[in-house]
C-alpha cells in the first residue's frame, strides 16, 4: 500500500513538471529581434543618435530614456526607451505608434524613422534646411517699434531683397546718415567646402553654415576683400603691394567705398560708426537690438551674430561668439593681413578693433552723401 502511494506521488510530480514546461514553451515572443531598430525593454536603453551614428558606424554610444511617444520634427535626435539601431530599419516591426528614432540606412548613413502601422518607415526629408525662428532666436523684437523711430524700405535692385533703413542725424557735422537697419545679405551662400574665392562672384557665409541666419536679419558674413570689392589677394598682402592687389584706399576712416553694397551706398566706415549714440568703451545698448536685451534707441537693430574665424595653419573655419559679439568690417587696413572691425558686446563698444582679413564678419551699408 505504501509503495502504491509512492508511485502516485511520483506520477503527480511528473505531470506538474510537464505542464509547466508546456506553458513556458508557448509564452508569446517579442516581435522585435536584436537586429531591429529598437527593443521595447527597460533593461536595454541604448539608442543610436545621429552624432554617434556618424562617428561610430553601427555601434551605439549614448544611453537615453524617455516616456514620451509624441511625434516630433524629423530634424531632432530623439530619446528612446531602449534598443540598438543596426543597419537599414525600413520594414522592421515596432510597437510604439508615432515614435521616431534614428538608425543607419542601407547606405550606412544616419536616417530618421517613424513607427507607422507596426513597422519602421523612413521619414520624408525636409524640402528646406531653413528652420523656424522659434528654433533659434525670437526675432519678433528685432526692430524697435517706438513711435519716434521711422523705418523706410530700400529694395536692392541686384536681387530685389528688402532692407529696413533709418535716418540718423549728426548735427555737429551737419550730416544726415541713411543707414541699413539690417546686415547686408547679398551674394551666393557658400560653406568652407564649397567656397571658390573667385573674384568673379560675391560669396557670403552664414553662421554655422545655416541659411536661417542669413535670412533672418543676421545677414551674410564676408572676408574683408569681399566686403570692400577688392581682389581676394588683398586678404593676405598689403594694399598696393603686388600686381595681384594693386588697389589703395585713401582717407580710409571716412572713405565712402561701395564695396559689395548696392550702387549709391557704401560700407559703413569708422567715422560713421562713431557718430552712432554710443562711445568707445561704453555700453552698446542704444544700438543693440531688443532681441539681445538692448534699448535700440535709434532702431539700428544690431544683432550679436558672432563671426567666422579662418585658421591659416590648418585651413579650418570656426563659427564663434554668437549671442556674445557683433563684428562689422570698416574700410581701414591695419596691417598686410589685418583690417579694422567695429566690435560690440552688451556692455562695450570697440571702434578700433581688427580681425584677420580672411575672417568672415558682417557688413552695414550707408547711403552716399
Amino acid at each position: 500500500m505504501k509503495l502504491s502511494w509512492l508511485w502516485v506521488l511520483v506520477l503527480s510530480a511528473f505531470i506538474v513538471s510537464a505542464c509547466g514546461d508546456d506553458e513556458s514553451s508557448f509564452a508569446p515572443r517579442d516581435d522585435e529581434s536584436s537586429s531591429s531598430i529598437e527593443e521595447e525593454s527597460s533593461s536595454s536603453s541604448v539608442t543610436l543618435s545621429r552624432a554617434s551614428a556618424e562617428s561610430n558606424g553601427s555601434s551605439s554610444s549614448s544611453a537615453k530614456s524617455s516616456s514620451s511617444t509624441d511625434s516630433k520634427s524629423s530634424s531632432s535626435v530623439k530619446s528612446s526607451n531602449s534598443g540598438t539601431s543596426v543597419g537599414s530599419s525600413a520594414g522592421r516591426t515596432c510597437k510604439q505608434e508615432g515614435r521616431e528614432s534614428v538608425a543607419l540606412d542601407e547606405n550606412g548613413q544616419p536616417a530618421d524613422y517613424i513607427c507607422q502601422g507596426g513597422f519602421w518607415v523612413p521619414l520624408p526629408k525636409s524640402s528646406s534646411s531653413v528652420k523656424s525662428s522659434s528654433s533659434y532666436f525670437d526675432m519678433s523684437k528685432q526692430y524697435n517699434d517706438k513711435e519716434w523711430i521711422k523705418y523706410e524700405t530700400f529694395v536692392d535692385p541686384r536681387d530685389n531683397q528688402e532692407y529696413r533703413t533709418i535716418v540718423h542725424e549728426a548735427p555737429a557735422y551737419n550730416l544726415t546718415f541713411v543707414v541699413f537697419a539690417t546686415n547686408l545679405n547679398y551674394g551666393n551662400m557658400v560653406t568652407a567646402k564649397t567656397a571658390t574665392y573667385s573674384d568673379e562672384t560675391v560669396e557670403k557665409f552664414c553662421y554655422n553654415d545655416d541659411p536661417w541666419y542669413c535670412e533672418n536679419g543676421f545677414g551674410g558674413m564676408y572676408t574683408w576683400s569681399e566686403a570692400m570689392g577688392l581682389p581676394r589677394a588683398c586678404d593676405t598682402v598689403a594694399l598696393g603691394s603686388t600686381p595681384e592687389c594693386p588697389d589703395t584706399i585713401s582717407n580710409a576712416d571716412e572713405a565712402q567705398r561701395q564695396g559689395i553694397c548696392p550702387e549709391g551706398w557704401h560700407v559703413m566706415n569708422g567715422f560713421e560708426w562713431r557718430r552712432m549714440p554710443t562711445s568707445e568703451g561704453f555700453g552698446a545698448k542704444p544700438i543693440l537690438s531688443q532681441v539681445f536685451g538692448g534699448s535700440d534707441d535709434i532702431g539700428l537693430a544690431v544683432l550679436l551674430g558672432g563671426w567666422i574665424y579662418y585658421d591659416h595653419e590648418d585651413g579650418s573655419f570656426t563659427h564663434t561668439s554668437l549671442d556674445e559679439y557683433a563684428y562689422f568690417w570698416v574700410v581701414e587696413e591695419t596691417s598686410p593681413r589685418n583690417a579694422g572691425a567695429v566690435s560690440l558686446i552688451r556692455n562695450t563698444v570697440n571702434f578700433s578693433g581688427e580681425r584677420y582679413k580672411t575672417s568672415m564678419v558682417s557688413v552695414r551699408c550707408v547711403k552716399d552723401y
